[in-house]
């Protein structure tokens, strides 16, 4: 098998004022023409550093110490810059992980994909324009023609990455890199996404790079796997060796913590004890031992080389000697220190927390936008140009209650989210919270109730500003609402600790974290008050499986300690459903199914539920969907189809469907559901 891409001895450090941080270390890495290859690993293990060494896209700080990346045969990292823009985007594409930031606000997308097509000198303005519009549609954006005008901020976040797939796929690179493509999209979109890249690899001869927190994207789309930890890949092996025969204890302990994996549900998920190391040092012996729950006192003192085991898969670990296995805990009882979920824990749990009263009510909530002007919409004789993101729709959250929200992207949910924040004005409905109705107050009168109503932001970079250190932005809540008599420091440190940050990150800034070490902190200020009610809008987002184990068994652990109340938006459904009470499931700006978490996976009664609950990718190669769960496009906001909304893509769609739309219906087990025919009662 011939390799498109062969990364050899890699060494990638970056200067910073606390010195060296080796981020990669002798890095050896052959990536095989025509196949698609993952790479896995924790935040901050350097998985993206590696893309960007490749695209010679790193930070002005970053220097390559040595190595080798040689590209169709050639040096990567001896071209010059004018040879580098050749290959770039022709030769060599990237889906970045932060769409928001890696798409220019100011110009419209219409433009932007226009201009990367400037070297197709020999296709006219209007071609160009209609090659857009011909993506956009194949990565599922409604109403291609219009959106193609509008600009990022115009986009829901999930749309913005489907955007962002589109404009890497434009030139039809033979080489694409995939960082995090799918961290914001719902199931079905994932899916979409995955048959598109599948496409792309057998229509074109593609080789893809994947890397990803998501070990169900991973188990679904690739042939190979490589995973790293601080720096080095520890593993690598066919998609089947990792997943059913993974022989290093981090690649063990990475699958134990999937939530995807626990089926029952729980409160607590299992995590890898301790963090990541600090890079800024080179460690005597194997990394991973701190954390190891099968180290040896040789895995402290020596660094372990590399073995390789049949079937070309390789491991760097001690309990390896020339291709044997030394005596070992079988995978089925390798555990890591964590958490023991059993019913007496839960039990435990679950008699500390109690549901109390109504804390948040939400009732027949309508939020409009305005969709143009009104000379524009005069001129077109258009009567009505606004959109109704989210309608009809009836949510409450009680004391001490976990609720999830989830749809898909465009769906509205996040706009629920914010309005209940207060920071969208909705055109009709009440949002009462602790007795108090909040619409239609000031500004000034919402500020003392947004300290009891925190939100976590979607876009875990977008929201914390670049000018300030990470200490001044977890500990500004505090200044803004004018706590005194506060160590600032203290209170920084333990918000740290709490979202298993090290301590000597409150001196960095933004850019310097990756993005799952911002998310962290993102939770932080957003616990920082210890608010009475949570909205957290994709909280695990683009968080390795590890973290997200801690960021969940931490806002439990707060719920029962604190009494706090939770919102949760996600599309990570294996999420919520071991957190959730309450799971409220949105389509088109409405709640069309409400009811007990656990009875909602278990028996769905709304056709969009059941597509949703088995459009889950399992974390297992030999359950590959081989078609989406719900078939056609999301429709659009200003053209909703005539009677019930889904009927467009459900396979059970009668006569009626098609003409009346349908009224909620409580079924025996009160839950609410708006389906003329559920499929359960």
């Amino acid at each position: 098998m011939s390799n498109l891409v062969e990364i050899q001895d890699l060494n990638v450090n970056f200067r910073t004022p606390h010195g060296q941080v080796h981020a990669i270390r002798n890095l050896n890495l052959d990536i095989p023409q025509n196949k698609i290859l993952g790479i896995v690993g924790e935040s901050g293990s350097g998985k993206s550093t590696v893309i960007w060494a490749v695209t010679r896209l790193l930070a002005s700080n970053a220097v390559i110490e040595s190595g080798r990346i040689l590209f169709d045969g050639h040096d990567i990292l001896q071209l010059e810059e004018h040879e580098l823009a050749s290959i770039r985007g022709d030769k060599i594409s990237v889906v970045f992980q932060d769409p928001m930031t890696s798409q220019i606000p100011v110009l419209s997308y219409g433009r932007q994909m226009t201009d990367i097509q400037h070297r197709r000198r020999n296709l006219k303005a209007n071609d160009k324009r209609q090659n857009a519009i011909d993506i956009l549609k194949r990565v599922g954006i409604p109403d291609p023609e219009q959106r193609v005008d509008q600009y990022p901020h115009q986009f829901s976040g999930g749309m913005r990455q489907r955007v962002s797939i589109a404009m890497a796929l434009m030139m039809d690179p033979p080489l694409l890199f995939a960082d995090e493509p799918t961290t914001a999209l719902d199931v079905t979109m994932e899916a979409q996404i995955i048959h598109l890249l599948r496409e792309l690899k057998s229509e074109l001869d593609a080789t893809i790079v994947l890397v990803s927190h998501n070990l169900g994207l991973i188990a679904e789309l690739c042939d190979e796997v490589a995973v790293m930890y601080a720096g080095e890949i520890v593993e690598k092996g066919s998609v089947q060796q990792i997943f059913y025969d993974p022989v290093h204890p981090y690649t063990q302990a990475l699958l134990e913590c999937d939530p995807a994996r626990v089926l029952k549900q729980t409160r607590l998920l299992p995590i890898i004890p301790g963090d990541m190391p600090d890079l800024h040092g080179i460690a005597k012996g194997c990394e991973f031992a701190p954390r190891c729950s099968q180290s040896l006192d040789l895995c402290h003192l020596k660094s372990p080389s590399e073995h390789r085991l049949k079937d070309d898969q390789t491991v760097r670990c001690h309990l390896y000697s020339d291709g044997e296995m030394s005596p070992r805990v079988p995978l089925a009882e390798a555990q890591p220190s964590r958490p023991t979920i059993d019913e007496e824990v839960l039990q435990s749990n679950r008699s500390h927390h109690t549901v109390g009263a109504t804390l948040l009510d939400v009732s027949d909530l309508r939020v409009r936008f305005r969709t143009m002007g009104g000379l524009s919409a005069l001129m077109k004789a258009v009567k009505d140009p606004h959109v109704d993101a989210v309608l009809d729709a009836s949510i409450s959250v009680r004391a001490g209650e976990t609720v999830g929200l989830v749809g898909e992207s465009g769906s509205g949910k996040t706009t629920m989210g914010r309005t209940i924040q207060g920071l969208i004005q909705p055109h009709s409905g009440s949002i009462r919270f602790d007795g108090l109705e909040l619409s239609g107050l000031s500004q000034a009168a919402l500020k003392p109730i947004r300290r009891d109503i925190s939100l976590m932001f979607q876009d875990p970079v977008g929201s914390l500003s670049p000018r300030q250190t990470i200490k001044s932005l977890v500990t500004e809540p505090f200044e803004f609402y004018g706590k005194k008599g506060v160590d600032l420091t203290a209170e920084a440190e333990k918000l740290c600790d709490m979202v298993r940050l090290p301590k000597n990150f409150l001196s960095r800034y933004p850019h310097e974290l990756s993005g799952g070490q911002a998310r962290r902190v993102g939770v932080a200020r957003a616990l920082a008050l210890q608010p009475r009610l949570v909205i957290a809008d994709e909280p695990t987002a683009g968080l390795d499986v590890s973290v997200q184990g801690e960021v969940l068994n931490l806002m439990s652990e707060l719920r029962n300690e604190y009494g706090l109340s939770y919102l949760i938006i996600t599309h990570n459904l294996p999420v919520v459903r071991h957190i959730s009470d309450r799971l409220a499931i949105m389509y088109l700006g409405r709640i069309i199914e409400y009811g007990d978490c656990s009875k909602l996976f278990e028996a769905p009664a709304h056709p969009y539920t059941e597509a949703l609950v088995n459009g889950v990718p399992r974390p297992d190669p030999n359950k590959r969907r081989s078609l989406v769960s719900i078939e056609g496009e999301v429709p659009s906001l200003a053209n909703r189809p005539a009677g019930c909304e889904f009927h467009t893509r459900c396979k059970y769609a009668q006569t009626l469907c098609q003409s009346d739309i349908p009224t909620p219906q409580i079924l025996s087990d009160q839950r609410m559901v708006r389906c003329h025919f559920p499929l359960t009662n």
